[in-house]
């Protein structure tokens, strides 16, 4: 990385920079002794360092091995510059095929600390359809997409995040406290699915599914918004089965090419 040759500059971020920059190239998350023999830091120096980056989601660290990632505000300020990120490359196709199979609009989003983000959408042309700009934040409790991926995170982050929540009623149908929003990941792990009727905004509903990645994490939701008359009518059930057949084809593809990807490194 190259750096000014007059020393105008703070050293603090130009190694938050350099960190970034080797999780940037590694292509795959790494460990604290990787990340430090990486950079040739002492791991007590790489440790402050990422552990303040993970603070303010410019990376992040997976609960299942203490890994360490780029994290989603990177992805927002990716987008800010250049409007783009690969996730949403490889969406799009999939959400323009449920939308066009439900005639709703379609969105694919992930999980930042306690909300939402909507990493991508797919609109319909034509009659009033809802719609929300990329980016868009909602709180986890109360949307289809906040509430499967919380559903599908390990128990003991999952607790963490439900115990951080403070629950604002948006509808008088928005979940208000803890177990409500327990019992619900129970039996949306069980489905497999989550259809959400008017808890954020009253008249819409919702449906979203778990997208997997290689490491077999929920990273992103899948689904559809629209005016429905009834959550339980046969177009939201068909909707249903749209969305998770979008969910697995998306999740087939993210592991294939983690797989290819695999494959040309070694």
């Amino acid at each position: 990385m190259e750096v000014p040759g007059d020393g105008s500059f703070v050293k603090s971020i130009l190694r938050a920079a350099e960190l970034l920059d080797v999780l940037a190239r590694s292509g795959t998350p790494l460990s604290l002794g990787e990340l430090s023999e990486r950079l040739g830091w002492a791991k007590s120096t790489t440790h402050g360092i990422v552990s303040t980056l993970v603070a303010v989601s410019l990376a992040e660290q997976r609960q299942s091995d203490g890994r360490y990632g780029l994290g989603i505000r990177m992805f927002e300020l990716g987008c800010a510059a250049s409007g783009a990120w690969s996730i949403a490359l490889r969406s799009q196709e999939h959400l323009q095929h449920l939308a066009m199979e439900t005639e709703e609009n379609s969105f694919l989003a992930t999980m930042d600390g306690l909300d939402t983000i909507l990493l991508d959408t797919a609109l319909i042309a034509g009659n009033y359809h809802i719609s929300s700009p990329v980016g868009t934040r909602t709180p986890v409790y109360c949307s289809s997409h906040g509430k499967v991926l919380l559903a599908f995170r390990q128990d003991n982050e999952r607790d963490g995040i439900i115990r951080r929540l403070e629950f604002t009623k948006f509808t008088p149908d928005t979940i208000d406290n803890a177990e409500r929003l327990r019992k619900d990941c129970r039996e949306i792990r069980q489905k497999g699915y989550c259809v959400e009727d008017g808890e954020y905004r009253m008249g819409l509903i919702s449906v979203s599914a778990p997208v997997f990645d290689v490491d077999g994490a929920a990273r992103y939701a899948i689904g559809i918004v629209g005016l429905f008359k009834d959550a339980r009518s046969p177009k939201v059930l068909r909707a249903i089965d749209h969305v998770r057949s979008a969910a697995e084809n998306m999740t087939r593809e993210l592991q294939s090419l983690s797989g290819m990807s695999a494959v040309r490194q070694h």
